[in-house]
């Protein structure tokens, strides 16, 4: 199923940004006059390159233009949280040709075509590369790689552009291929041509004899600049949902038809089916002009070409109907639609985020039409299971994944804020077995999930910042899955957004009105919005109370400052917190020291710099409570 996505219609037309994108699009220099890259052109070109460095990985980039916007590919700076994927990796660092470093802010990225849009701030212009027509290139045209490989300051390797029309990659777009050397660490940097000019982004290595390398052609990663701008991602339209194939010669010869594109797919009852669309039918014209696709790097062509424009656009067809020797001409318009997030499937990380209860070993997220398709299941509403832990809860349940959740304790759960409405109170409720049904493929299965409810009845106070605060939503729903009590409390019980959803979580106190005496846990949650706390007199007050009553004192990211500010009993407690706030703990004379997780008697704190580290501190504070209970006022 990973060909079918290369259908879709994608959407955004070029736009220059305020500081012009520069091109050249003359011919190419003959092949004959030189078999070498002049120093001249490789001296010209060293300042636009930079590289890239973040906790992860790093790679390489090219600046784009002069107020600091850097081209890279997605891999480059993608994050590794399993549920957010649309989430970047943290602390980039840009290193100039000069080895200045600058911070990098990623304005928007994508896995295929795996591009990404970068910004840095600069005092001085930064100086861009300019661009080849990625339009009009041959095989056997001279280029070189610039790159910044693993151990290495730079690199220039040349070769030739030996294969234009790579379309076996699984990628949604036709790549560049080329003999330069594409050496660890190149990726996201730009292959030039002779003259300097950037034919594309590096991308994908052959780690086979040939050393091949694969490049994104640079018309395609502009297609995708000014959607990261205003987005944050790239935005892709289509008519909904119709899948294209080629129609290569001996098909055509076989369907009497001169030229066209076959309609392979159309969903029904969709828009496209709406709008007059049909498998079999053989689309010929768009907007009035011919269209045709007799090889696979064709089809990819058009469906780029012809689909990168903005959502509202019509989409007139022309399209022949009938049989061999019995073809009709019928003419219809459709709607270009913005399609919505993607799920995860070939080279797509995905855009949708998952829920994921690590203390019943379930992940669930949305169920979108491309999951049905994807996963060839049978139309139905419900939440798709994305994550099954082995040995967990829900495995017990014989839950699997792809399943699809369509009712949860008897109640029908069509969308996702309805399943978490729902399962969530049933576990607020402590039910001993929650029942569920389940869509699997033409099965329909009856099941009950049995928590373990390892914290029932301890109550846990959470504390978040109103805005920028970050894993509220996920403290929350673990403790709610471990069995304890949750009650969220913000600055004046102000509502704050969920983190990977846009509904809110309805607080159910105000600082002021939070009692350490009813409850175990105190839990201040993380985010730069938590450095506000220092100077709040009611979230100073809370912390200093639960310490003096040995309450189980627990904060993650800057909030873990809290206990040196409101008492000096907590200076001799080893605590952690984000690096970006250490010297404020040294400065304070804490006992910092350093670590992701530390849990010292009653005080618990961790750096919360990823949602795996924010997990074991979970899993630290439910044993410490586990081990040291605490009377509490009813």
């Amino acid at each position: 199923m990973n060909r079918f996505f290369v259908l879709f219609i994608a959407s955004v037309a070029l736009s220059l940004p305020a500081q012009p994108l520069r091109f050249d699009l003359d011919a190419q220099l003959p092949l004959a006059d030189a078999m070498d890259i002049p120093i001249e052109v490789i001296a010209r070109v060293d300042p636009s390159v930079v590289s890239i460095q973040h906790e992860q990985a790093g790679g390489t980039g090219f600046i784009i233009s002069e107020d600091g916007y850097i081209l890279t590919n997605g891999h480059v700076v993608r994050g590794f949280d399993n549920e957010d994927p649309t989430r970047p990796a943290q602390s980039i660092i840009v290193v100039l040709h000069n080895e200045q470093q600058l911070p990098a802010t990623v304005i928007g990225f994508s896995m295929d075509p795996d591009v990404a849009l970068l910004r840095v701030h600069h005092d001085e212009p930064l100086r861009p590369v300019t661009f080849a027509n990625s339009r009009n290139v041959s095989v056997g045209q001279r280029c070189f790689a610039v790159g910044t490989p693993v151990g290495l300051r730079r690199t220039f390797t040349s070769g030739i552009l030996s294969n234009i029309d790579r379309t076996d990659l699984g990628t949604e777009v036709v790549v560049f291929q080329t003999d330069a050397a594409i050496n660890p660490g190149n990726s996201g940097g730009p292959l030039f041509d002779q003259q300097g000019r950037v034919l594309g982004i590096n991308t994908y290595a052959s780690r086979g004899a040939n050393n091949l390398g694969f490049t994104i052609p640079i018309h395609v990663a502009l297609d995708m600049v000014d959607d990261f701008k205003e987005h944050g991602r790239f935005i892709r339209s289509l008519v909904p949902l119709f899948f294209t194939g080629e129609l290569y010669s001996e098909l055509a010869r076989a369907l009497e038809v001169e030229r066209g594109i076959l309609i392979s797919y159309v969903m029904p009852d969709s828009a496209a089916w709406e709008a007059g669309f049909r498998p079999g039918d053989v689309l010929t014209h768009v907007n009035g002009e011919p269209v045709q696709a007799r090889t696979r790097a064709d089809l990819l062509n058009f469906e780029w070409e012809h689909s990168v424009r903005p959502p509202g656009e019509p989409f007139n067809a022309t399209v022949l109907r009938g049989g061999r020797g019995n073809w009709e001409p019928h003419e219809f318009t459709a709607v270009l639609e913005p399609l919505p997030p993607l799920p995860q499937f070939g080279r797509h990380l995905g855009e949708i985020p998952e829920y994921r209860y690590a203390a019943l070993g379930l992940g669930v997220k949305s169920l979108v039409d491309l999951h049905q398709i994807i996963h060839e299941l049978q139309p139905v509403e419900g939440v798709f299971v994305k994550f099954r832990e082995d040995n967990s809860t829900a495995s017990q349940a014989d839950i699997q994944a792809e399943d699809v959740i369509t009712h949860v304790a008897g109640k029908p759960t069509p969308d996702f804020d309805t399943f978490l409405s729902v399962f969530e109170r049933e576990l607020q409720a402590h039910n001993p077995a929650i029942e569920l049904r389940i869509a699997r493929n033409h099965l329909r299965i009856v099941t009950a999930l049995a928590p373990d409810y390892l914290l029932r009845e301890v109550r846990v106070i959470l504390i978040a910042p109103n805005e920028e605060h970050e894993y509220v939503d996920l403290l929350r729903r673990e403790l709610l899955a471990a069995g304890a009590k949750v009650r969220l409390a913000t600055p004046d019980a102000e509502p704050i957004n969920r983190d990977l959803l846009n509904t809110p979580l309805v607080p159910d106190l105000s600082l002021e009105d939070v009692t350490v005496e009813d409850a175990e846990v105190i839990l201040f949650a993380g985010g730069p919005g938590a450095r506000a706390f220092w100077e709040n007199e009611e979230a100073l007050r809370i912390t200093r109370e639960a310490i003096e009553q040995k309450r189980h004192l627990a904060a993650a990211g800057p909030a873990a400052l809290l206990p040196v500010l409101a008492s000096e009993e907590a200076l001799t407690a080893k605590i952690t917190l984000p690096r970006e706030d250490s010297a404020e703990a040294v400065r304070r004379n804490a006992n910092y020291t350093g670590k992701d997780v530390e849990s010292d008697e009653r005080i618990h704190t961790t750096t919360a710099r990823t949602r795996e580290i924010v997990r074991e501190f979970l899993t630290s504070l439910q044993q410490a409570v586990l081990r040291a209970p605490v009377q509490t006022t009813l």
